[in-house]
């Protein structure tokens, strides 16, 4: 469990991207088109144009997939702050870690074709593998399990810190140059001991693609997966090519937006390397539904909590993970989903057939929050999956559990379990690293208020959070001292035990 802080905006109205840009894109003005009440797409609209402007995003590209086909989509907004050019609905986006779950897809791929093993050392491919890497498999990697150092171009200094080892802007980084350096970086910690966010192993997984299809990764990316669903939009990134219709990505900074400052070129991009559109990425949702790419085996198996060498589940952010692909549920429906820097989410719902796409042009430690978009959209689409803060608050029916929860959050801030929590999930609380846990410890201490929102009855649904069956999920809104409002989720066993917690800023 991490929290997740955004960061506080400054007063800079965005009126003058109002006034730059269309309310919509006009391909797509009226709501029959594709088959949207007309009062939900007023609603959609006005849901999208208020998170813009409190979040400052200069653009949004959104669409509604479900079974396959776009029932909805719709262009906001700033492509360009420059040209002041708006976006549109084939508007080209660069969907940075999205990429993950192309090249887990490529991998499993080769693992059906028998030219790769899942449980095979790295080694197997990557011919000049160090020692250190002995124990890492292609599961490792697929999982973020590794140990390896988390990025392509950093090292780890004297004191264990990451640091930078390139500096220039605009750095052309080769497959050989990358691969020095992770191995060079002392490990992290032993394959399968525990998770970190990895984007160098997925970048060795794109080596390991190579090697298995005598096929450079964007020529992979190419003829399996772009040509045969006709994604004729998609690309790898390119910094050296004009792109027509791509747009930039922005950051804030100093309070003012300003360009993302990646400017990095990687000959083997396969960790945040692509490039696409709503149309595309529809495209792509489509084909995993329909078994075009991959078999349902494959699926489930990348849709299957990875575990650690003590049997825990490995979460990530508060969510377990899979193969490429972040393993969750809304109001105990369960998604399969995945974000990148650069402002952009998929959110898929297995059961339901639903899947919510939103590019955004504003990267997430600026608060852009696709992900919270993206959950948003899906409730104003199908109720059930409406998020408890789009609700008026209900009548607390169990006052008591009520009372447990808070005396847990308040052993949390003091950096002590409790014995509200499950015995996996206090084992992971006291396993995570000291720092996440003060983190959260910190912002617990200044909660002064918990209000309960609603629940939902999940028992016998089979949804498990670290490995136990949870029989309800509990929703609060929180007020901090400084005025802000967090919004908490419990999972709860049927015996009343928290199997986990997450919260998040409004």
């Amino acid at each position: 469990m991490r929290s997740r802080r955004t960061i506080v905006a400054a007063t800079l109205l965005i009126s003058c991207l109002w006034r730059a840009s269309p309310k919509v894109d006009q391909a797509f003005s009226r709501a029959d088109d594709l088959g949207v009440e007309l009062a939900q797409t007023e609603k959609i609209d006005s849901y999208v144009r208020q998170k813009m402007q409190a979040r400052r995003i200069p653009g949004v590209a959104l669409a509604v997939v479900e079974n396959g086909k776009i029932t909805f989509q719709r262009a906001y907004g700033v492509a360009n702050l420059e040209t002041e050019t708006p976006v549109k609905t084939n508007s080209i986006f660069e969907i940075a870690s999205v990429t993950k779950q192309f090249t887990a897809a490529a991998i499993m791929m080769l693992v059906e074709e028998g030219k790769v093993r899942l449980d095979d050392p790295i080694a197997a491919y990557i011919n000049s593998a160090p020692e250190a890497w002995a124990k890492i498999t292609v599961r490792h990697l697929l999982t973020h399990t590794s140990g390896i150092v988390s990025a392509p171009i950093v090292r780890v200094d004297a004191q264990g810190k990451l640091t930078m080892r390139e500096g220039t802007p605009l750095l052309d980084i080769t497959a050989k140059r990358a691969l020095e350096v992770i191995s060079q970086s002392p490990m992290v910690f032993p394959a399968g001991d525990r998770i970190m966010y990895c984007d160098a192993g997925y970048f060795l997984l794109g080596l390991i693609i190579e090697k298995a299809s005598r096929q450079t990764y964007q020529d992979f990316m190419q003829k399996r997966f772009f040509e045969p669903l006709e994604m004729n939009d998609s690309s790898i990134l390119d910094k050296w090519k004009i792109v027509k219709d791509r747009v930039p990505v922005y950051t804030i900074r100093n309070g003012q937006w300003a360009p993302w400052r990646r400017d990095w070129q990687y000959e083997v991009n396969a960790f945040a390397g692509i490039c696409s559109t709503l149309e595309d990425l529809a495209k792509w949702d489509a084909a995993l539904r329909d078994g075009k790419l991959l078999k349902k085996s494959s699926l489930d198996l990348m849709w299957t909590p990875a575990k650690l060498n003590s049997g825990q589940e490995a979460m990530m952010f508060g969510e377990a993970y899979g193969f490429g692909w972040t393993l969750g549920d809304v109001r105990g429906h369960r998604t399969v989903e995945h974000g990148g820097a650069s402002g952009t989410y998929i959110l898929r719902f297995l059961d339901g057939g639903l899947t919510i796409i939103v590019l955004t042009n504003l990267d997430v430690p600026s608060g852009s929050q696709p992900v919270l978009l993206a959950r948003g959209i899906a409730g104003l689409i199908k109720p059930e999956y409406q998020t408890p803060e789009m609700q008026p608050p209900q009548t607390d029916p169990s006052p008591q559990i009520t009372n447990n929860i808070k005396m847990m959050l308040a052993e949390m801030a003091e950096e002590r379990d409790s014995p509200t929590m499950t015995s996996a999930y206090r084992d992971f609380w006291t396993g995570n690293p000291g720092p996440f846990r003060q983190d959260d410890a910190r912002l617990l201490k200044t909660l002064r208020s918990l209000t309960y929102l609603s629940s939902d009855d999940v028992a016998g649904r089979g949804l498990k959070r670290m490995g136990d069956e949870v029989a309800r999920i509990v929703y609060y809104k929180g007020e901090m001292a400084n005025g802000k409002a967090f919004y908490f989720i419990f999972w709860l066993t049927k015996d009343g035990k928290v199997a986990q917690l997450r919260f998040h800023a409004e």
